[in-house]
């Protein structure tokens, strides 16, 4: 057992961790480019591209103009009714075909639903409490349904509502869902693999590379990993418990491993991390250690030290003698 190790604090442990976490999701955050490329050229796109053209043609979304294909929900009030009428109505403002979109059949039995079927199911049409008049409808604008004296606000929070059950009708549409999730799905993997990617590279790659074989996190600390016995770890041992670290503290980052861990170093005797009992390893203050790489390179250093310490205290010796000698010599003369 080396008898020079210093374990090292609690404290700085932690820290070490969270150095290497931060500096994890840093690197991160640049492969998170590459990574978004791949999964864009891999169907992303081509599933926005769908949102986008569902969102457009639902009635509910807008573009901010020609040059800008990104679709903003529409919420202008005064907006609403001409939403609110696209949605329902399979009839194409612009070429005057059917074309069948994402609302329910609001009739039973018909095949789409028509500006009829609208104002009779959704605005109320022929029903004492409709806030609306159907007698003088613009063909121009059959969305612009004229309302009832005195209900100007009643109208406002109406449409508010019901593009508002438009929109959650649209999002759970069977259409939708699909796409939605395949979505959801690339961009987990274009996130999740630019934070493995990074993990694998700060956390088992680099520190290969060391001497030390510690993370980054380790080296600002003045952190140092040794085997049981307080000696160098070997290079399969150093990568063992690296990759030990990279499998339970980030590939399982929702499991709190790490967190175990490190309640496992504060409350044993040994200080001894959940890592340290996988592959048999201790912690130490680099600074406060003597690093060896075997038994015998101690042994050869405490022959060496006992050797000094004996030269020293032999000249010690010489210079108390020599001084006695001197002391005698003037009590002679005296």
């Amino acid at each position: 057992m080396n008898h020079y190790v210093v374990k090292q604090t609690a404290g700085k442990r932690f820290l070490a961790g969270f150095l290497d976490t931060i500096f994890v999701l840093i690197l991160a955050l640049f492969l998170y480019i590459p990574a978004r490329t791949i999964v864009d050229n891999n169907g992303l796109i081509e599933v926005f591209v769908k949102i986008t053209q569902i969102q457009l043609k639902s009635g509910l979304y807008d573009v901010e103009g020609i040059d800008n294909a990104v679709p903003y929900i529409i919420n202008d009030v005064e907006k609403f009714p001409k939403a609110l009428y696209t949605f329902y109505v399979d009839e194409n403002l612009e070429t005057g075909e059917i074309e069948r979109g994402y609302a329910d059949i609001l009739v039973e039995g018909h095949e789409y639903n028509t500006a009829e079927d609208y104002y009779v199911v959704i605005l109320g049409k022929g029903r004492e409490d409709s806030l609306f008049t159907f007698d003088a409808i613009n063909s121009e604008a059959p969305w612009e349904v004229p309302f009832k004296e005195g209900k100007q606000e009643a109208v406002k929070q109406f449409y508010t509502d019901e593009i508002e059950k438009a929109h959650q009708h649209l999002d759970y549409h069977e259409v939708v869902v699909p796409l939605i999730i395949k979505a959801e799905r690339l961009i987990f993997y274009a996130m999740a693999g630019s934070y493995l990617t990074s993990a694998l590279i700060l956390i088992v790659i680099i520190p290969n590379f060391r001497k030390d074989k510690v993370t980054f996190g380790k080296v600002i600390t003045g952190t140092i990993v040794l085997n049981r016995l307080g000696y160098k770890m070997s290079v399969l041992q150093a990568n063992m418990r690296n990759f030990a670290i990279f499998i339970f503290s980030f590939v399982f980052f929702f499991v709190p491993f790490h967190l175990i861990s490190f309640a496992m170093t504060l409350f044993s005797k040994k200080q001894l991390s959940m890592y340290d009992h996988l592959v048999a390893t201790l912690v130490a203050d680099k600074k406060a250690t003597l690093v060896f790489k075997d038994v015998n390179e101690e042994t050869k250093y405490r022959k060496e030290l006992a050797q000094r310490l004996i030269a020293v205290d032999k000249r010690k010796a010489e210079s108390r003698e020599e001084r006695l000698r001197d002391k005698e010599k003037l009590n002679k003369i005296d």
